[in-house]
């Protein structure tokens, strides 16, 4: 999980980013030192953020001890509204076929074409607002 989420923030330019993830709580202790164990350049990835905050999704929250409940809750967090932090896992399994077609492809060709389909998805959705 470290080296996707330090590759996946990788270059940016963010001050500020809300991680949802459903064992935050856990996950986020120590690290900025498990950073130390990768490469140079991913060592640097947070560096630049000077807001991190770490949430742990609604639907898994219950499942936690009253204390992460309390700070790890989107509920009792400012800026982040409504969200329930579930959102994200509900469009993989629709692109779980992608990955057979991805798999052998170089960085820039997977990039390309995840977003292909995460931008057709997202028109389908938007276009399908209609009728509602």
């Amino acid at each position: 999980m470290d080296f996707l989420f330090l590759q996946s923030l990788h270059d940016t330019n963010l001050i500020s980013i809300v991680v949802s993830y459903d064992v935050a709580c856990q996950w986020s202790i120590n690290l900025r030192e498990r950073m130390n164990l990768y490469p140079h350049q991913l060592q640097k990835t947070l560096d630049g953020i000077l807001n991190i905050i770490f949430l742990v999704p609604k639907f898994h929250l219950a499942a936690h001890i009253a204390s992460c409940q309390i700070q790890y809750s989107f509920n009792l967090t400012r800026g982040v509204g409504r969200t329930d932090g579930e959102a994200p896992e509900r469009g993989w399994s629709r692109f779980n076929n992608v990955a057979t077609q991805t798999k052998e492809m170089g960085p820039g060709s997977r990039r390309d074409t995840l977003d292909d389909h995460f931008g057709d998805w997202n028109w389908k959705k938007t276009t399908g607002l209609g009728p509602y």
